[in-house]
């Protein structure tokens, strides 16, 4: 029985290992369809702001 008892003790902490690094790649999935979105948004920021620098290029050089 004693065998048993160090048994279940140890293979605890190996099952608690794969359930964690499945959890873990679970969130990775989500958080790279976060970054995917993060970009896409900084991407549409920087094209509103090189429109705005091109305008007002545009009034500098009227003025």
């Amino acid at each position: 029985m004693n065998w048993a008892n160090l048994l279940i003790l140890l293979l605890c902490p190996l099952m608690m290992l794969f359930c964690m690094r499945g959890h873990k790649h679970h969130k990775h999935h989500d958080h790279h369809s976060s970054d995917h979105h993060s970009i896409k948004k900084l991407q549409d920021q920087i094209t509103k702001l090189e429109a705005d620098n091109e305008r007002l290029k545009e009034q500098l050089k009227s003025k």
